[in-house]
């Protein structure tokens, strides 16, 4: 998941000190909701393509795209009573505007006035960067929208707001706020929505923008579609504003309640085409799975056994496997898939097992050797590190069946990999492959059985109602004898505290990450160096004397990502200072300090598995969680729940109720759930009344042929198209 920014002063025309939209009397011309969005007047190419970064192309993309917050514009406040940190709603006259230059960061120019009340307080408001023809409408009543902030000398004021004329603009009782990329003023995408609005039909919208077909829709409840989106985007005086923000209303709940239907629409509709497709099937007779069993240095957990047993059943069925085994970090997804991989080979067959990175897997194939080397079997490594001669004997070893088991990275699914007999595909951290790439591994055998693995913290019952295409194995219970981590949180002024926890690890021999969410200055809109990589690994290298100091980001090449990995793991490298790319990485059992920078920045799901990368070993491991400055509410308690607990599980569950699904499986990345509305803790109860729903509807119109079906099969498209699959679930 891409690591949070700070939040950018809004763009020149969002202060609009004209207190008029440009956009607003130009309505599209064209009335189709698929009409691009670059038709609207005001979106021209560079913000059109800004929207598209975002997946809004066309007016049903931007109706669809939620306000996430909402700001009462019913309450007026006082300077008298200001205080830091809240967002204002003022009424005065701006006065003693001036202009000058300035170079700070990526401001070039910082412009500030006073704000006059009506009990004559002052306030003193900044804007930053405004165009050279920008006009404030000095000296007459306006609102002015933002939030307090504190100036160098302690005084409040109000960086960046909005200003409105009174006289010229009649403010929404509630005004809606979305996410939006810089390129794009409020106001201006607020106007797009509202063409949107206008082209949705009590008949015709509801078809073609809910999914639910109406007849179901009444049985549940539910408001039409159009109706929920027009009351988000428009919300009325009465509104409650504090359920809008939670999105609690029922108008929240009707869009999930759609949403949902047609999510699970399509995974009926694959679990019916899966039921058809033929699988190898694979009942060795145990002699290599036991004996593997028997070999390994310590006993097999519970879950580990039940997941075999699971496993076992679903391999020897005439039908294609397809399961997904989800196991918390370290513990033993691997085994599981080593003692699938001798299954199959006890029956004929070859394995393929795919990782994300090369050093990922070539960590497999070493663990695969250590562990069963004297079992008999034929094991190989082929990744981007295989070339000329070598490459070519090992792809003619592998075509002729020498190998039982080939482990790799994409390299597996290069032009010229043929597999002798593949019966089974194991995809290791499979949300870090695209669509195609587990398709053309998948296809190296057209019957082979599929396990998916991942280390995402995701609850089994909650996998298990999600994806009922898919077969859910969860490894719940930790191996014996690993040392738990401890998690701590730390402010940014207590650096030097930790930089000392980290000195005496290397003085003891260990090692320590550093993670943080930037490269460099450069990729903060603020240019706060104090979040970057390269300013951390030079102040390091300063600190830490004697300590060697290697950095890892997503600017380096391969070669150079895998040589800082191996130089760490080797112990060439003390202190590796990174970006969350270290967060599928391998195991170094001397790694036994995790510190990440700015926490307050990142999801719990993803905290947890960079919590993972350390307490490998038998020695006692720390994770020290630093907070920014300015963190507060839902950031500090994630946190807090975090250092209370180790336990994925529960992990889940927390990130779950506070922040959504968008965390938890990376809102950005491809095989995220195509999910806007739903939340899973609030909505339980709603996800398995409307998988029903969706089962009873395709037994009344298996193919969507019927008219009624119409806004499911447009619905279906848009998940479709947006480059979801449900190979990424199965």
């Amino acid at each position: 998941m891409a690591s949070p920014r700070h939040p950018t002063p809004p763009s020149a025309h969002e202060v609009s000190p004209s207190g008029v939209n440009p956009a607003a009397k130009h309505p599209v011309r064209e009335g189709a909701l698929q009409t691009s969005i670059a038709s609207a007047r005001g979106i021209g190419p560079k913000r059109a393509a800004a929207l598209r970064e975002r997946r809004i192309e066309t007016f049903v993309d931007a109706v669809l795209h939620l306000p996430y917050r909402y700001v009462d514009m019913r309450e007026r406040h006082t300077i008298a009573n200001l205080q830091l940190g809240m967002d204002a709603l003022l009424e005065g006259r701006l006065d003693g505007l001036s202009i000058r230059p300035r170079r700070y960061g990526n401001f070039r120019s910082a412009s500030s006035a006073r704000l006059v009340d009506a009990s004559n307080r002052r306030i003193r408001v900044v804007w930053f960067n405004l165009p050279a023809y920008t006009q404030f409408p000095t000296g007459e009543p306006v609102l002015l929208y933002g939030k307090v902030g504190s100036a160098t000398d302690g005084t409040l004021e109000i960086v960046h707001p909005e200003v409105h004329r009174i006289a010229s603009v009649d403010l929404p009782p509630i005004r809606p706020v979305y996410s939006l990329p810089e390129e794009v003023p409020q106001r201006l995408f607020a106007s797009v929505v509202g063409d949107a609005l206008a082209k949705l039909k009590d008949g015709d919208g509801d078809v073609e923008i809910g999914a639910l077909p109406l007849e179901l829709g009444g049985d549940a409840g539910t408001h039409p579609v159009s109706e929920a989106l027009r009351y988000l985007h428009r919300p009325p005086a009465d509104a409650n504003i504090e359920q809008l923000n939670e999105g609690d209303t029922a108008a929240h709940h009707a869009l999930a309640l759609d949403e949902m239907f047609v999510f699970q629409l399509a995974l009926c509709r694959e679990r019916a085409r899966h039921r058809r497709r033929s699988g190898a099937a694979i009942a060795g007779e145990g002699r290599l799975t036991e004996a593997f069993k028997d070999a390994l240095p310590f006993a097999p957990t519970s879950a580990q056994m039940r997941s075999i047993d699971e496993i076992a059943i679903d391999l020897a069925a005439p039908t294609q496997m397809n399961r997904l085994l989800i196991g918390d970090v370290g513990s033993g997804k691997t085994v599981v898939a080593f003692w699938a991989a001798l299954r199959a080979a006890e029956a004929g067959y070859q394995t393929a097992i795919m990782a994300p990175t090369e050093l990922l897997a070539e960590q497999h194939y070493r663990n695969f050797e250590r562990l069963c080397g004297r079992l008999g079997l034929m094991s190989t490594l082929l990744t981007g590190r295989s070339v000329g001669n070598e490459r070519a004997r090992t792809l003619r070893a592998i075509e002729r069946g020498d190998f039982s088991v080939v482990f790799g990275t994409q390299a597996l699914i290069q032009e010229g990999v043929r597999m002798s007999k593949l019966g089974l595909a194991v995809i290791d951290e499979q949300h870090r492959f695209g669509v195609f790439d587990r398709a053309r591994l998948i296809a190296l055998g057209s019957q082979a059985n599929v396990l998916l693995m991942t280390a995402t913290p995701i609850p089994r019952s909650l996998a298990q109602t999600l994806f009922r295409n898919l077969n859910v194995s969860a490894l719940d219970e930790m191996p014996p004898g690993r040392t738990p981590i401890t998690t701590e949180i730390f402010s940014e002024r207590a650096m030097a505290e930790v930089d000392a926890i980290v000195r005496g690890e290397i003085a003891k021999g260990m090692r320590a990450y550093y993670v943080l969410p930037l490269i460099d200055g450069s990729d903060d809109e603020e240019g706060d160096e104090r979040a970057s990589v390269v300013a951390m690994a030079k102040r390091l290298s300063a600190t830490l004397a004697g300590a060697r100091v290697g950095m890892l980001h997503g600017r380096m090449r391969p070669a150079e990502k895998e040589r800082a990995m191996r130089e760490f793991r080797d112990g060439a490298i003390d202190v590796l200072v990174s970006t969350t790319v270290v967060e599928v990485g391998i195991d170094v059992a001397e790694a036994t300090v995790m510190v990440i920078v700015a926490a307050d920045r990142y999801g719990m799901a993803q905290l947890h598995q960079l919590r993972g990368r350390v307490g490998r070993g038998a020695a006692a491991s720390r994770c020290c969680l630093i907070v920014s400055n300015g963190a507060r509410g839902p950031a500090l308690e994630r946190l807090e729940v975090l250092a209370r607990s180790a336990d994925g599980a529960e992990v889940a569950h927390a990130d779950l109720r506070l922040r959504g699904p968008g965390d938890l499986f990376g809102a950005r990345q491809t095989g995220a759930l195509p999910l806007r509305f739903a939340r899973f803790i609030r909505d339980w109860r709603m996800i398995e009344t409307v998988a029903d729903l969706a089962e009873r509807w395709l037994d009344r119109d298996p193919k969507l042929e019927n008219p009624a079906s119409a806004g499911a099969r447009a619905a279906l498209k848009r998940i479709l198209d947006s480059g979801f699959s449900l190979g990424d679930i199965g």
